[in-house]
């Protein structure tokens, strides 16, 4: 199964800041974002989630690049955010392929149909088919990190982290 590592508190700390951060940027931005920007009809203003979300991811991968360079670091903090990243990265390419279907849509939509009505009926399958693609991917990380803090609250190795632990401790040929 899995082993337990005899950690202190401000290691669980550190560990479980990297989840936490990313259940936040989940929460904060992409569902309370979403919603604040419907209700209030600002639909132009929806770069802005991608835009605060891949900000806080780069914050995420700075942060770790920062904590992995540090050689006084406990490597289950180091894990635990190198596992934070993996989670950023999955969200990263559903914002790369819903985009891509977003715009393939509109594309396709705009420069196929004579009668706006149904460009617009086309767009709207298009964006549905990418939201739900993107709140799929988004439900699936948030419960992945949700399992990852209750992971490190118990000072648990999972298989995950011994992965990023092995990658970590082999030098590299750079």
């Amino acid at each position: 199964m899995s082993e337990l590592v005899t950690l202190d508190y401000n290691q669980k700390k550190q560990a479980r800041t990297a989840h936490n951060i990313f259940n936040l940027n989940i929460i904060l931005v992409h569902l309370f974002g979403v919603v604040i920007l419907f209700e209030l009809h600002l639909i132009h203003w929806f770069w802005v989630i991608p835009f605060l979300s891949i900000s806080i991811m780069l914050f995420q991968y700075h942060h770790w690049k920062k904590l992995f360079s540090n050689h006084e670091a406990h490597w289950y903090v180091v894990s635990n955010w190198g596992l934070a990243v993996k989670h950023n990265r999955i969200v990263f390419i559903a914002y790369l392929v819903c985009g891509s279907i977003f715009l393939t849509g509109y594309t396709v939509t705009n420069s196929l149909a004579s009668d706006p009505n149904m460009g617009k009926i086309g767009m709207m399958v298009f964006l549905y088919l990418s939201g739900n693609l993107m709140l799929i991917s988004l439900v699936v990380t948030f419960v992945l990190s949700s399992g990852a803090i209750w992971h490190t609250n118990k000072g648990e190795v999972t298989r995950a982290l011994e992965k990023i632990r092995v990658r970590l401790s082999t030098p590299t040929n750079s």
